[in-house]
């Protein structure tokens, strides 16, 4: 089935979807999937639908000024739409919860070895392979994910070394294929009693001294902290410098002495 959205050729892929069995949208391009997810829902769509896209043009990461890149046709890009009443937590937990849903398909699928990095990459050896960006507006949450399957063509501009599935493991993979086996792990994830204990086992800087900013990297207030662990919110529990336990909901956190 296909349709044009706001001119634009929209068409429903034959693929199972866990997230009540609610359609698989996809595009050739388009300037955001989330945008499009959005519009969608707009239209009174059901919850759990997904609005995949071949390239967008206007992909971007969970600060304004940073863009999310993509080679065209060959990496997974998508965003997830379930309303506010099928999500029991809020975005920063919904962030990790499928941070811990990528991490599962990339050990089960190639044996990767993955690290969350708080509070929405995934790093395989260091380098950035996926992100994630969670969006609640008004009583819907817009999840969208992008997945390096082969190296970003712009990849010098990158704040931090990009990695990806073809590097990694020397296999291409279709986007439709690898999003059919996501999907599931992001329902197992969301479903999981002990997701804290599993994100824990896998989070980036456990342990470790950072340097965290409260508001936005390089504002001026700073301070130093040891990275405890996840919070039931999706917030990170640090240990500053006076020795007290505190939880950083938004901000962020300086891991360059653990690049």
């Amino acid at each position: 089935m296909s349709w044009f959205l706001e001119g634009v050729l929209l068409t429903e892929l034959d693929l199972e979807n866990p997230f009540f069995s609610a359609p698989v949208y996809h595009l050739e391009e388009t300037g955001s999937t989330m945008e499009d997810a959005a519009r969608l829902a707009a239209e009174g769509k059901a919850s759990g639908f997904v609005v995949t896209a071949d390239h967008q043009i206007s992909g971007r990461g969970r600060i304004a000024d940073r863009r999310w890149e993509s080679s065209r046709g060959r990496d997974l890009l998508f965003t997830l739409a379930l309303r506010l009443n099928d999500i029991p937590f809020g975005p920063t937990a919904l962030s990790l919860r499928c941070g811990l849903g990528l991490a599962l398909l990339l050990e089960k699928r190639w044996g990767l070895e993955p690290w969350i990095k708080w509070p929405n990459d995934l790093l395989i050896r260091g380098g950035k392979i996926a992100g994630i960006l969670c969006q609640g507006r008004g009583d819907w949450f817009f999840t969208g994910i992008g997945l390096n399957l082969v190296s970003p063509t712009s990849a010098s501009k990158l704040r931090r070394r990009a990695a990806s599935v073809t590097d990694e493991t020397g296999r291409e993979e279709e986007p439709s294929v690898v999003l059919s086996a996501l999907l599931p792990a992001l329902k197992e994830a969301l479903s999981a009693r002990d997701w804290q204990e599993q994100i824990n086992r896998r989070l980036f800087g456990a342990g470790s001294q950072v340097t965290v900013y409260p508001g936005a990297a390089g504002s001026g207030e700073s301070y130093r902290a040891r990275i405890l662990g996840a919070a039931p919110d999706g917030g990170l529990i640090l240990l500053d410098g006076d020795g007290r336990r505190v939880t950083l909901i938004t901000g962020e956190i300086d891991f360059q002495d653990l690049s």
